[in-house]
């Protein structure tokens, strides 16, 4: 009988004939990887190159590839040599050179991975940013947490990044050399991969609930730029346009600003640097706050001083008036006097009349000037029990100072073992400095 039909391994065979001698040579191939991951720790890599729809991001066509063992040290050392080094993972455009190969064992096309080229992987990662970066800015998202106030002090903050991770104990670290009281709420995240950015948009939204944070902080260690690429999703960028606080981030090294950066009110570029940036804050509002309060006394004492001087005036003007008086009295007594030997008996009791009532009147003025004088220096005293040192320790305030009676204004002034003397309102306390700045 004639041989009129073909047994599977007879048809494979010839299909892989024909698709030898249709790609006698390898070709470059276009599309995002898929399935990738799951080959770590494995010698060989399997996995899918897709392409997906513009509009709809739907998968429209996919086929399957694979790098051996022996090609895969090769592969990833052109990677490690690019100008911006990077790892294959899923999610990311590649342009490979393929060989199309045919398994007739199990009727499979697949594509045999012999080269990449990563200057197109990253040129395609370059574009879609800079598409992103234009539709956020025009949408307004990028400037929106920078309406936000950062606040002066900020003590309350509000961490979103991997527990444990080098980026958070660099931050935490810092923020300890720092002079403020810090209190730091942690939302841990996933920092990396295709699950971090669903979770820093969690952490960020679980951060809305905590009562008076004053900042949230974004931060992980520098990486690649496809172990970075997370950052620059548009889900990050609307979780912190929406952020009702305002967002630092301190993401990567010094090469690295993402699309997050620019999105933050202020970016860092290290967790590092995002931890001084609020600790220097917090010190320049304490010193500011030590330089008002020196001004401050400095102006109280040279008040105390300017209205002691005023005082002093005004008693040296008083004694002046009242010599001035009693002398101007004295000679018109005297001259009465002269008068009223001068008159006969009832000349002399007329006078004697004259001079009693000139003597009430200038008793009235005296008592008169007397109470204007002492109403002054009432008043004056008033103004200077206002400003004393003595109401300033009434209210609750206390005085230290070292011990050859040098004021203190500043912790710095401190030396571990230094005696000092603190007043209060009813007494003084000595003490030892148990610990210096």
């Amino acid at each position: 009988m004639p041989q009129d039909f073909f047994s599977v391994s007879e048809l494979n065979t010839m299909i892989r004939d024909v698709l030898t001698s249709g790609f006698p040579r390898a070709v470059w191939v276009c599309g995002e990887v898929q399935s990738y991951d799951r080959n770590k720790g494995k010698p060989h890599a399997f996995f899918e190159l897709v392409e997906k729809d513009e509009q709809s991001h739907e998968v429209k066509a996919r086929t399957g590839l694979v790098i051996w063992a022996n090609t895969r040290p090769r592969i990833e050392a052109v990677l490690r040599k690019a100008e911006n080094a990077f790892e294959l993972k899923d999610d990311i455009e590649v342009k490979f050179l393929c060989r199309v190969d045919f398994y007739p064992g199990f009727g499979q096309v697949r594509l045999i991975v012999e080269n990449i080229d990563p200057v197109y992987t990253l040129g395609k990662i370059a574009q879609d940013r800079q598409k992103l970066i234009a539709e956020l800015s025009k949408s307004g998202l990028l400037q929106k947490n920078k309406t936000l106030d950062l606040p002066l002090v900020p003590l309350n903050i509000g961490l979103v990044t991997a527990f444990d991770s080098a980026a958070y104990h660099d931050f935490i670290d810092e923020l300890g050399r720092g002079a403020g009281a810090f209190k730091v709420h942690l939302a841990r995240a996933v920092m990396q991969g295709k699950n971090a950015a669903p979770s820093v948009c969690a952490a960020i939204a679980a951060l809305q609930c905590v009562d008076r944070l004053d900042v949230i902080v974004i931060t992980r260690g520098g990486g690649s730029i496809a172990e970075l690429a997370c950052f620059d999703s548009r889900e990050i960028v609307a979780a912190i346009a929406q952020s009702r606080y305002p967002v630092v981030t301190g993401i990567g090294h010094e090469i690295n600003t993402s699309i997050a950066d620019l999105a933050a009110h202020t970016f860092a570029k290290t967790p590092t640097a995002a931890a001084q940036l609020l600790a220097g804050r917090v010190r320049e509002f304490v010193e500011r706050l030590d330089g008002t309060w020196l001004k401050l006394k400095e102006a109280v004492h040279a008040d105390l001083l300017a209205r002691q001087g005023h005082l002093k005036d005004a008693v040296s003007e008083i004694r002046r008036i009242w010599q001035e008086l009693v002398a101007g009295r004295r000679e018109h007594h005297v001259r009465l006097v002269e008068k009223l030997r001068a008159l006969p008996l009832g000349a002399t009791a007329r006078a004697r009349e004259g001079l009693e009532r000139s003597s009430r009147q200038l008793k009235n003025t005296i008592q008169l000037r007397l109470q204007s004088t002492v109403t002054k220096i009432g008043h004056y005293e008033k103004l200077i029990a206002m400003a004393s040192p003595v109401n300033v320790l009434k209210r609750g305030f206390t005085i230290t100072r070292a011990g050859r009676g040098k004021l203190l204004v500043s912790a710095r002034d401190l030396k571990e073992g230094q005696a000092i003397r603190t007043e209060f309102i009813d007494g003084e306390v000595e003490s030892v400095v148990a610990k210096g700045v």
